[in-house]
């Protein structure tokens, strides 16, 4: 089961090396995200002479960092699940030998492995570029790489939820620009957490958002504490978990009242 999972992540990969240009202009379009986001905090830094609170060298290493893993969470399945219902693959893929869950979750280990090379090309390129923050040990580095892994289930699932949101609808367009915005924000893509009101930081805290990106920077930036992370990776089991009891009984409901469209 599991080598055919990598096989589907493979093949999916291969889609993307198809075109060679994906890479480069995936790459580029990463690289001027992070250009804006600089320009910006240094406009307001050399203005105000403060930056949120950050110096403007760990606000620049905050915006590489974050634009460099934002793939991981944004990235996705939805697409691929929305096409399949409405052309009517999804019939096919009801009967594979591997369950629904495992075959878009092959297909998803594809997308994290392109968003790696492209995070990776990304972040050696800013590297260059500008003066980053580096962590304080490799402690610090295997413990934000270890929260990102954690990550990758919540993320998963709550893909799929928003998928077979397809199986109900026509269109997912309005629930994948929803799951992105709620990632956007909860996850400090758009600003840092500690920018946002008190309360804004209090629901941040309990929901799952906040680990896929803002944490992971913020532990290589040492801004958290050994006993914060202990509580972090229970909360991420914790709503791993949740997502998945969630996604599987919505699933469950949609595939008895699925109606087939095409072959």
């Amino acid at each position: 089961m599991i080598r055919t999972m990598l096989a589907l992540g493979k093949l999916q990969l291969q889609r993307y090396n198809i075109y060679k240009m994906n890479f480069y202009l995936f790459t580029l379009n990463r690289i001027i995200e992070i250009l804006v986001y600089i320009f910006v905090w240094q406009a307001i830094y050399y203005q105000t002479g403060d930056a949120g609170g950050f110096t403007i060298q760990e606000m620049t290493t905050y915006y590489i960092l974050v634009i460099t893993i934002s793939s991981f969470a944004l990235w996705g399945v939805n697409e691929d699940m929305a096409h399949s219902i409405r052309n009517g693959q999804i019939n096919r893929e009801l009967l594979n030998p591997i369950s629904y869950f495992k075959y878009y979750f092959g297909i998803y280990l594809g997308e994290l492995a392109f968003a790696i090379i492209i995070g990776g090309a990304t972040f050696i390129i800013c590297s260059f570029l500008f003066e980053i923050v580096l962590p304080q040990n490799l402690i610090n580095v295997l413990l934000s790489m270890f929260i990102i892994i954690l990550g990758v289930p919540i993320t998963f699932f709550f893909q799929m939820i928003v998928g077979i949101a397809g199986f109900y609808t026509d269109s997912i367009w309005g629930m994948q620009i929803l799951r992105k915005a709620i990632i956007q924000i909860f996850s400090g893509i758009i600003a840092p957490i500690t920018l946002f009101p008190m309360w804004f930081q209090e629901l941040s805290k309990w929901l799952p958002f906040k680990e896929l990106i803002y944490t992971p920077v913020s532990i290589w930036l040492g801004d958290i504490s050994m006993n914060d992370i202990v509580f972090i990776i229970l909360k991420q089991a914790i709503w791993g978990i949740i997502l998945y009891f969630i996604a599987k009984k919505f699933f469950n409901h949609a595939i008895k009242n699925i109606t087939i469209n095409g072959g």
